[in-house]
Parts: structure tokens; C-alpha cells; sequence
């Protein structure tokens, strides 16, 4: 009895949705609207994280970065950042005697160099001054010719290694091994070309020219760094296991060698894949925060709207229920029809907020490089949610009916 009651009510309801189209869809505007946040929002965030997630994990499963920075994604540093003394080579060198390392590359960076080869030029690469221990530590090893040797870094070698973008601007139609090319105006022979790395976060990682570490002391002295110079440490632990234990041992040597006193701050930053997922992390967790916050103002919005359109059914309606009433329905049956309306009107919103969404995770993973996509989960919170506000919103006006005395009700025109 129960069913059919409920089909019939159900029947009614769509009824009542189809004869006046255009009022229910601006009723469930704020509902749709809501929704289609929180599907788009949910889908367009797990697409970032996966691409975060990728590129994090294109560094090296293992790979922690320490630089006098502390971690994060911002460009400007504060001036306590700043007036930290830089990290060394004997720093590095101290890394070696943790059991938990397998092992480090200290990197010299310059990021404005003029490299020419012929009649051909580019001043869009980065040039790093390495050591041996730089293809395992960074996965990055020799596609053509050879690496660096110890004995070419400890005579300060003019030698240098390409990667593949560099080799594309110089040499596009010519085999770069045993070639002599200027950098900053200094000749350098190639030895080797370094294994495509692709892309992280949009920035080509195939733009370096890699040096003897010595080689690039010599001719951009410490003492004299720039803005656009600066020195960190790769480090690659023993295995996934350890990166905690490595962590612990990198912070360890660094606060005993910087002389940092104890309770005091580290004067030098750490980076591992899980903090930069955490600081990834922190900053979505805010724009879906606030996107949450949009979509609750919309289906508040939306709430209020079908409360007051029930409200108005109840009135225009009146003669209806007063018919129902003499014909022995309960005040039960009654409330459950006009619960059952509101819930349909608001259920339809749902699906349609849902259907709005994932068109919007579409169009963001054709036209974006993000992996967006809507998960199950999110498309049931959706449907959901929508049917909660309809029973919300519904519960006064359905008992505003339910309590109609039959009589008077009968008498209303």
C-alpha cells in the first residue's frame, strides 16, 4: 500500500513538474547551480591533485632538495630567508656519512647564460654546475656519449653535457658529440646528451647544460653570486623506507654544522615529495573551502525557493486537499505527497546540477592538459544533498497542508 502510495505521489509530482516547466526550473536554479559547483569543483580538484601528483613523482619517488629556502611554492622569501648563510659543498659532502643516503648531488645553478654554437644562439637555458653523483641522484642519465668524470671536475674541465632542448636549439641537423660551443663567451666541448625529462608544471626540464662543479666555481665565483644564482642539495635515500630516517639524518648533520641552537628553527629547508603534496594540499583545501561555501549559499538559495513555491501549491491547491481530506486521506498522506513534490522538484535540480558538472570536467580535460574527471562519489554527495534540501525545505509547507481543516479548505475558491 505503502508503494503504490508512494508511486501515485511520485506520479503527481512530476505531473505538477511538467505543467509549469519554467517555474520549477527557476525554483531549482540555486539547486542546479550548487550542485554543478560541487561536481565541477570536486572534478577539477582531483584532476590537479593527479597532475600534481605526476609531476611531484616525475622528480624521483625518493629525491628530497635541501636549500638555505624553506619549502613552498611562493617566489618572493622573507628577509630572515635571506640573510641565512648559504649551503656548501662541504655541507654536502658531510650528507655522505648518513647510512640512510645512497646518495647527493651539490648543484650550482645559474639561470641566465647566452650559449652560441655557428650562427646559432639561445639564452633561454640554465646552466649547473654538478658532480658525478648527479645522474643517480636525479634519475637522469646519458643518452649519447658519456657523463662527467671525476678527473675532468677535479681539473676544472671545460667540458659540458646537453639536454635534449638544448641540443634541439644548437644542433638541429648535427650530431652535438665532440663539438665545441660558447658559454657566456667561454669554449666548452660536448661529451655527452642527457635522456629526455619532459615537462614539470609546464616548464620544459630539458633546458640545462651541466658543467663540472669545479669548472663553474671558477668561472662564477661563489663570493660573487647573483640573484639569479644559487646552490642546493639532491639527495637520494636508500630506498622509499627511508626517506624519514634520511630526513631526520639530513637535519641533524645541517643543525650541528650551522650551529643552530637548540628549540631554535632550522636556517635551511627541506623538501620531500609528501611536503610538497601537503603544501598542494593546504592551498586547494582553501579553494574548495570557499567553493564550498558558493555552493552552499546556492543551495540555501535554492532551499528557500522551493519552501516558498510548496507554500504557494499549498495555497493554490487548497480546494484539492480539502477533497483529499473528505475522502479519507490522512494528514500523514498529505504531508508525504507535498514532501514527495519538493523532493522530486529538488531531485531534478540534482541531476541536472550533475549532469552540468560533468560537462564542465569535460570541457576542462579537453581543452586543459588536467586529467579532470567526476568521481562516483561525488555524483551520489551530489544527488544527495539535492534530495536533503527538498525534504528540508519541504517539511513546513507539506505540515502547512497536512493541518488544513477540511471544511474550510472545501469552502476556499
Amino acid at each position: 500500500m505503502a508503494i503504490k502510495h508512494f508511486r501515485e505521489s511520485l506520479i503527481m509530482a512530476l505531473g505538477v513538474l511538467i505543467n509549469n516547466k519554467l517555474r520549477a526550473f527557476l525554483t531549482i536554479l540555486g539547486v542546479i547551480v550548487g550542485v554543478a559547483t560541487v561536481i565541477a569543483m570536486v572534478s577539477i580538484i582531483e584532476g590537479l591533485g593527479k597532475a600534481f601528483t605526476n609531476q611531484i613523482e616525475s622528480l624521483g619517488s625518493n629525491t628530497i632538495f635541501v636549500s638555505k629556502f624553506d619549502p613552498g611554492l611562493r617566489r618572493t622569501r622573507t628577509n630572515e630567508e635571506r640573510q641565512r648563510k648559504d649551503l656548501n659543498l662541504d655541507d654536502a659532502l658531510a650528507l655522505t656519512n648518513s647510512p640512510s643516503i645512497l646518495s647527493i648531488s651539490p648543484e650550482y645553478r645559474k639561470q641566465t647564460i647566452t650559449v652560441r654554437y655557428q650562427d646559432r644562439e639561445t639564452d633561454t637555458m640554465q646552466l649547473a654546475g654538478v658532480t658525478t653523483g648527479y645522474e643517480v641522484t636525479r634519475s637522469n642519465y646519458i643518452a649519447e656519449g658519456r657523463f662527467l668524470t671525476e678527473f675532468e671536475i677535479n681539473h676544472r674541465e671545460e667540458v659540458c653535457v646537453l639536454s635534449a632542448d638544448v641540443v634541439e636549439a644548437l644542433f638541429p641537423f648535427t650530431d652535438p658529440i665532440g663539438h665545441e660551443i660558447l658559454i657566456d663567451g667561454r669554449k666548452f666541448r660536448v661529451i655527452g646528451v642527457l635522456e629526455r625529462l619532459g615537462n614539470f608544471f609546464g616548464q620544459s626540464r630539458d633546458i640545462q647544460i651541466l658543467i663540472p662543479i669545479s669548472t663553474f666555481i671558477k668561472y662564477y665565483p661563489i663570493e660573487r653570486m647573483k640573484s639569479d644564482m644559487f646552490f642546493f642539495i639532491v639527495v637520494r635515500p636508500s630506498s622509499r623506507a627511508e626517506v624519514t630516517d634520511a630526513v631526520e639524518d639530513i637535519t641533524e648533520i645541517l643543525r650541528r654544522r650551522r650551529q643552530v641552537p637548540l628549540g631554535a628553527k632550522n636556517n635551511f629547508g627541506i623538501s620531500t615529495q609528501d611536503s610538497l603534496l601537503d603544501l598542494y594540499n593546504q592551498l586547494t583545501g582553501a579553494t574548495a573551502l570557499v567553493l564550498t561555501a558558493v555552493s552552499c549559499i546556492s543551495l540555501i538559495i535554492g532551499g528557500i525557493g522551493v519552501m516558498n513555491i510548496m507554500l504557494v501549491a499549498v495555497v493554490e491547491r487548497t480546494k484539492e486537499i480539502g477533497i483529499r481530506k473528505a475522502l479519507g486521506a490522512r494528514r500523514r498522506d498529505i504531508m508525504s505527497q507535498f514532501l514527495i513534490e519538493a523532493i522530486t522538484l529538488t531531485g531534478a535540480g540534482g541531476i541536472i546540477g550533475v549532469l552540468i558538472g560533468a560537462m564542465i570536467s569535460e570541457l576542462v580535460n579537453q581543452l586543459s592538459p588536467l586529467p579532470s574527471s567526476v568521481p562516483v562519489w561525488a555524483v551520489f554527495a551530489g544527488l544527495i544533498v539535492s534530495l536533503s534540501v527538498g525534504l528540508i525545505a519541504g517539511l513546513y509547507p507539506a505540515w502547512r497542508a497536512a493541518i488544513l481543516d477540511p471544511i474550510e479548505a472545501l469552502r476556499r475558491e
